[in-house]
């Protein structure tokens, strides 16, 4: 292929990468902003702000189950535009909120067009255009809210203290328009044949990959499987959130913030690196290898109290983010093939989330009630060990349905 015909598929994953960017980067990854200055301005608890999140991430993870049939219904680029006027709309009208209620019922707004043009709608398009190289591309596009989180952190952490909050929800109005731009205005459509195109690697690498055996005698079993896998990678993502009370707890709080610092930088990274393991080595070796570092960062997390060692393993426990979105978008294309594909990921999307969300609960509950973070972050670290067995319990399904 010559070099000019691949701007379009770079332009894909461009798109992709602002639609990601905006759904999980600007509404979840630096929401947490706005948590202490808008309790403080209506003189409310944080818990009573942090809500508004909660229910942008419920609402984002139901409406993702509409996605796939919405947006072959009516058209990628109408749904995108659609989904963007919402969020830009929502995110301004944030700014002049008088009162809590109304930041819950916009972010629900937000949430709903994010679930319709967010991971499941990115991920459809980039299994469509890339049959080579899918989970790298994958993993770029889910790799940038986590990019976005950290580029853009500082900056309107800044433009908060100095201009307050209201100013800020503006500015993260005109970046969400300006990061989905590509996808509505690069020539591009959920499916290259949309446009006179093949997949990237060509049609026949396609269709390799997917289940050949007939995929009801499996659909129910493996669905549960992955399932599993997604429940237990996706809680075990809870612990990063508690690594500065977890630091704190050992007496060492200067290190709670390089921590969570490391953990970031390896969220972003090893998604990245998880898709080019998965194109060279598949599926089943690079998640077995991350849940076996994440795994191990779990032990030294419970019993070390030196605090070089910490912010090492907090890195290296950064990985288990990988294992929750690229893992489980890998897997479900592994598992089902693409014709399956658009109605299981949202399921396991919303399993991811509410998982999530469970767990964070749950791991500073089990605190309060035990005064120790020890026997919680192994027993986070044996839920990794058994999104392991569920990887290597799929394919042995998968083997065996195919014989």
């Amino acid at each position: 292929m010559k070099k000019e015909s691949n701007s379009i598929y770079w332009m894909v994953v461009i798109a992709g990468c602002g639609l990601i960017g905006t759904c999980l980067g600007l509404c979840t990854n630096v929401a947490g902003l706005f948590f202490s200055p808008i309790a403080a301005d209506f003189g409310i608890g944080r818990g009573s702000v942090a809500m508004t999140l909660t229910v942008y991430n419920l609402i984002h993870a139901f409406s993702g189950m509409l996605a796939a049939r919405t947006v072959l219904r009516f058209g990628f680029k109408k749904i995108v535009i659609f989904g963007t006027a919402l969020q830009v709309a929502a995110t301004f009208l944030l700014s002049l909120c008088p009162n809590v209620l109304c930041l819950i019922l916009l972010n629900g707004v937000r949430g709903f067009a994010s679930g319709l043009i967010g991971t499941v709608t990115v991920t459809i398009m980039l299994n469509y255009w890339f049959s080579k190289n899918n989970a790298l591309m994958t993993s770029l596009a889910m790799g940038f809210s986590g990019l976005t989180g950290a580029l853009l952190s500082p900056v309107l952490s800044s433009l908060i203290a100095s201009a307050g909050w209201r100013t800020g929800y503006m500015v993260i109005a005109a970046i969400n328009l300006a990061f989905n731009l590509p996808a509505i205005l690069f020539p591009i459509a959920l499916k290259p044949q949309s446009v006179g195109r093949e997949p990237f690697g060509g049609a026949k690498e396609a269709a390799a990959g997917t289940v050949k055996a007939d995929p009801k005698m499996i659909s129910k079993t493996m669905f549960m499987i992955l399932g599993v896998y997604t429940a237990c990678a996706a809680g075990a993502a809870s612990l990063p959130q508690h690594f500065a009370g977890i630091a704190e707890s050992y007496g060492l709080a200067s290190a709670g913030a390089l921590m969570v610092s490391a953990c970031m930088i390896s969220n972003t990274a090893g998604k990245v690196m998880l898709g080019t393991l998965i194109d060279r080595f598949g599926s089943k070796l690079s998640a077995s290898l991350y849940a076996i570092i994440v795994a191990s960062a779990a032990v030294l997390l419970a019993f070390s109290r030196t605090g070089a060692v910490l912010i090492g393993a907090a890195a290296m426990y950064g990985l288990c983010y990988s294992l929750g979105t690229v893992g489980t978008a890998m897997l479900t294309r592994e598992m089902f093939g693409q014709a399956q594909y658009s109605n299981v990921y949202p399921k396991l999307a919303l399993t991811t989330t509410v998982s999530n969300a469970v767990f964070t609960t749950v791991v500073g509950s089990l605190y309060d009630l035990s005064g120790s973070y020890s026997a919680i972050i192994l027993f986070l670290g044996a839920m990794v060990l058994t999104s392991l067995l569920m990887v290597h319990m799929a394919y042995g399904r998968k083997k065996h349905a195919a014989v």
